[in-house]
């Protein structure tokens, strides 16, 4: 080996086990001209519309494009759900609720476009456009292993009395003297996280996303009519993605390697992921359980599935949406926004004053289908 330049690629093979409700935004929507909801099945279909409008006869042909020309949301969807029932697809299971809350505007006698599309946008996770198979993205579990990794850095240098933006204090925890050296000295541009595909079946579901108050006025929330939800796919638990996470340590004493703290020990580089998300989960289980009377989904697989392999072989980690923004900001220095309503200033926190949970209805009436989103287990299987 050049002595200048020794390079190891330590190469993990690693899966990813679903704890609770993973979604992890694409952009993309469920069109309501591509789908119809089984209602006997409980499931949305989503079909090809080339293949819809090729399975018509000729008069259903005629009456759909003739729909089609008066660009009547409404109306498209009510052919759509007459003509749709034997139409082979993509399924994917819904709640109970969704089902109703689509014959709700299946029966509506106006055409508001705007109001229907709100009410009834289902946001897609992220998806293989050829396989139409969700899976997990490299960038989107790579972020999280930042966030949970520049925390350790900061529990150990512990820098005081700093002012500076979240991008200045990732730089300094790094030993970057200055924005132009990002790009050479970060060490993260040694580390190489795949995409994560799914081993086996992926179960998925669409569910409402619902807002409740971590505490008001320092009395428990119970539950809070907020009104506030919206629909999306989600990864369910038991699905299990496959990776690899390549860690290229570059062992040189000059500057050659051009970056000043290299991640050089796999086995604390991966604790520091574990220590950083485990307390926030221990914290979310205690806050559910004391302000909402909720039993964390993810407790039992956390405790007994993994309890002989944690901090071993298996990491507990949070990504996606409605993640928490604990989860995605640096410990010691948050600055959470909290937003404060109409006319009234944003105020600036250390935590987050809501949580985000999966939710069977829009306005559940208790707390006892709740489930937080993001959680996984990263099980180390090779490396």
């Amino acid at each position: 080996m050049n002595s200048q330049r020794d390079i190891y690629n330590t190469k993990l093979k690693v899966r990813l086990h679903v704890l609770t409700p993973i979604h992890i935004g694409c952009d993309e929507v469920y069109e309501p001209t591509s789908f119809y909801i089984d209602e006997n099945k409980n499931k949305l279909i989503e079909f090809d519309p080339f293949d819809f409008v090729s399975s018509l006869n000729n008069r259903q042909r005629e009456d759909f494009l003739r729909v089609c020309s008066g660009e009547n949301l409404l109306m498209i969807m009510k052919f759509i759900h007459k003509n749709s029932l034997k139409e082979k697809g993509t399924e994917i299971d819904i709640t109970k609720n969704l089902v109703d809350h689509y014959k709700n505007i299946l029966n509506l006698s106006s055409f508001d476009k705007k109001l229907i599309i709100n009410q009834f946008k289902i946001e897609k996770t992220a998806y293989n456009p050829l396989t139409k198979i969700p899976y997990i993205p490299g960038s989107s579990l790579k972020g999280s292993i930042r966030t949970a990794y520049l925390s350790a850095l900061a529990s150990d240098k512990k820098i005081s009395n700093f002012k500076g933006k979240a991008d200045e204090l990732e730089m300094k925890l790094l030993g970057i003297e200055n924005f132009r050296e990002r790009m050479t000295k970060d060490p993260f541009r040694m580390i190489k996280v795949s995409d994560f595909f799914p081993l086996g079946e992926v179960k998925r579901k669409i569910v409402y996303a619902v807002n409740r108050k971590k505490e008001k006025n320092n009395v428990p929330t119970y539950v809070e009519e907020s009104g506030v939800y919206s629909i999306l796919e989600t990864i369910q638990p038991p699905t299990i993605f496959e990776g690899t996470i390549d860690i290229i340590d570059i062992n040189v004493p000059d500057k050659e390697a051009n970056i000043p703290n290299p991640i050089t020990d796999k086995d604390s580089f991966l604790l520091s992921i574990h220590k950083f998300y485990a307390k926030i989960l221990n914290e979310e289980i205690k806050l559910l359980n004391d302000k909402f009377g909720i039993k964390h989904m993810a407790v039992s697989e956390y405790n007994e599935k993994y309890k002989e392999k944690i901090k071993k072989s298996c990491f507990v980690i949070r990504i996606g949406r409605h993640s928490g923004a604990e989860a995605v900001t640096i410990e010691g220095y948050r600055k959470i926004k909290i937003k404060q309503g109409k006319d009234r200033s944003d105020l600036i926190g250390d935590h987050a004053t809501t949580i985000w949970f999966a939710s069977d209805t829009p306005k559940p009436k208790n707390n006892n289908s709740l489930t937080p989103f993001g959680w996984a287990m990263l099980e180390v299987v090779d490396a």
